[in-house]
Formats: C-alpha cells, sequence, structure tokens
C-alpha cells in the first residue's frame, strides 16, 4: 500500500532494547534511594511507592529483555544457522554487541531467578546485583544502537533506515534518550516516595 508505514525487525529489536534499558533506569533510581541515600534496602519492600515502582519496572525490563530475544544472542544464532546477519567475526560492531551479550543474558537471569523464586536473598544482593544489572542493560542498548545504526549505512545497508528511532544524524541523542526519560520518570516517583517517608516519620514524632 502506498504511503504505509513499515520497520524492519531489526529496529523493533533496537526499540524493545531502548525501552527495556528506559525501564532499567528506572528501577535503578528507586534502589539507589534506598541502598545509597537512605542507606535502608528494606524500603524496597516498606515504602509502598518504591515497591510498586520498584518492582513494575523492573518487570517491564526483564519482559522487555525477553521480548528482545536476548539482543545480541539472536544476532549470534542467525549469523550461525543462516548467515542474517553475516557473521562478521572480525567486524569491531559484531565482536562488541554479540560476545559480551552471553554475560548479559548471565546477569539478568541470574537477577530474574532471585527476584521470583529467591526473593528475600536479593536484598542482601541488592547492591551489586541492580547496579550490574543496570551496566547489563546500559552495554546492550548502546551496543545495539551502534550495531543497529552502523547497518543502515549506505556503506554497508543490511538494514532499512530508521523509520521511529532518530535519524543516524542525531545519534547522540539517541543514545542518551532513555536514560534521560529514565531519570525523569524516577525522579517523579521518588519525590513521591520521599514525601511518604516523611509522612511516616511525621507520624511517628506525633505518637
Amino acid at each position: 500500500m502506498a504511503g504505509e508505514i513499515t520497520y524492519s525487525v531489526a529496529e523493533f529489536n533496537t526499540i524493545i532494547t531502548m525501552l527495556g534499558c528506559l525501564c532499567a533506569t528506572v528501577q535503578l533510581s528507586t534502589g539507589y534511594y534506598a541502598a545509597y541515600k537512605k542507606k535502608k534496602m528494606g524500603l524496597l519492600k516498606t515504602n509502598d511507592i518504591l515497591f510498586r515502582a520498584h518492582r513494575a519496572f523492573g518487570g517491564f525490563a526483564t519482559t522487555l529483555y525477553f521480548l528482545g530475544l536476548f539482543a545480541g544472542l539472536t544476532g549470534f544464532i542467525g549469523a550461525l544457522i543462516f548467515n542474517i546477519p553475516p557473521f562478521e567475526g572480525s567486524d569491531l560492531s559484531f565482536i562488541i554487541h554479540v560476545w559480551p551479550s552471553f554475560a548479559v543474558l548471565i546477569v539478568i537471569t541470574y537477577k530474574t531467578y532471585l527476584s521470583y523464586f529467591k526473593k528475600p536473598s536479593i536484598y542482601k544482593k541488592g547492591k551489586w546485583l541492580g547496579i550490574a544489572t543496570f551496566i547489563a542493560w546500559a552495554f546492550t542498548w548502546i551496543t545495539s544502537a551502534f550495531s543497529y545504526y552502523m547497518r543502515t549505512l549506505p556503506t554497508n545497508p543490511q538494514h532499512e533506515p530508521p523509520t521511529y528511532l532518530l535519524p543516524i544524524q542525531l545519534l547522540w541523542l539517541q543514545i542518551p534518550l532513555p536514560f534521560l526519560i529514565g531519570i525523569l520518570i524516577g525522579y517523579f516517583i521518588l519525590r513521591s516516595a520521599d514525601k511518604l517517608e516523611r509522612k511516616k516519620a511525621e507520624g511517628k514524632v506525633k505518637k
């Protein structure tokens, strides 16, 4: 159909990865507030706003990771079996995007396992595991974006130019965009959570 807006599977997966990184950024903000600002990981359980936000955005991030089909790993499997994308073992973009994806899978799978099957222990490991998960997500998004955009260039036309993502000329803005939006959402969540903590403290003082 003339004028129909289409997008490639590669762009779809890149968007999914971007949204996952955004959710991971929001989740990190709630963990940072509890573990570092208030120095009390238990707030993620006792502060209802923090609890709901941390759980929701963490769940979104995990779902988007699996929905994005293990960004990087599918490229590896596709390259091995179908040669789509081509197995470019010497290509810097391929090396950086694909091989570390195995480590990312381990981190996110481990955190997901603890979250659903050993919840109490996740609060003990929360500080380093939360940061590790965020770093894994940030790495996945940044390498996915670069890998996608580098394959839209006329010199390497493996993918169509983006339809919904920003054009390659604005890659400098596209990369930090999920972090910036995540920080903004996190700011409003933390402001509400902080107000709730103040109300609790005032209630204790009155008693």
